[in-house]
């Protein structure tokens, strides 16, 4: 075989060697790729995790704050007709008239720290809690009570859960004017129960949630 014909083999060989080394770094680079894609999917999934968390912390919040005091009546059962059944509370009963309002007093601020989360995060799921707030309001003359004497502690809430009480427009304007007509209120009260009144009678009917909103945007 001449000379020629082994430079001719050899530039072959050499071609090929390229080519083999050509695939190896491009399989390389492909698992390299692979590997590269692999972490940005990685890095999708945790941020989309992470961007979930705070709906997820807003949700165990709106069902801790709306179900807390679920736990003291398990210790207390004797309270449990108060705010369920519709009892109303009597000289002679177990349950001493203290206790009655103090765990009222736990109920109400936990859901007014409720609705004002709700008025804040969109995320925080109001859908499931005014339910809850409008059950135990309808049912239970302690809360309605304690509402209605202490309103003025519920500068945000208060409009709102008047709202989910009752069943008409009719009944919270009627319990706005008891609170106006009441001989101990004071004048700063009374001016802060007028403004609430027409806010109440000149805007169209909405949601419960938004006197809550409307309440803390004019409060910032």
């Amino acid at each position: 075989m001449g000379f020629e014909a082994w430079i001719g083999i050899a530039g072959f060989a050499g071609t090929l060697l390229l080519v083999l080394v050509g695939l190896l770094n491009f399989s390389v680079f492909w698992r390299q790729l692979r590997l590269a894609q692999e972490q940005i999917d990685t890095a999708v999934r945790q941020l989309e995790i992470a961007q979930k968390q705070p709906d997820l912390h807003l949700i165990q919040r709106a069902i801790t704050e709306t179900t807390d005091y679920v736990r003291l009546l398990m210790d207390h059962p004797h309270l449990r007709p108060y705010f369920y059944d519709g009892a109303v509370w009597a000289p002679g009963d177990q349950a001493s008239l203290d206790e009655v309002k103090l765990m009222a007093e736990l109920i109400l601020n936990n859901f007014a720290s409720a609705l004002m989360h709700s008025a804040a995060f969109p995320q925080y799921p109001v859908r499931g809690i005014d339910r809850t707030i409008m059950f135990h309001l309808r049912r239970s003359a302690a809360l309605r009570e304690f509402l209605t004497e202490n309103f003025d502690r519920f500068p945000f809430t208060g409009l709102t859960m008047l709202a989910l009480k009752s069943e008409t427009r009719a009944e919270v304007e009627a319990d706005l004017q008891r609170m106006l007509d009441a001989p101990d209120v004071d004048d700063a009260e009374r001016t802060r129960l007028t403004e609430i009144m027409e806010l109440y009678r000149t805007s169209a009917p909405r949601e419960a949630i938004e006197y809550t909103t409307h309440t803390m945007a004019r409060r910032r």
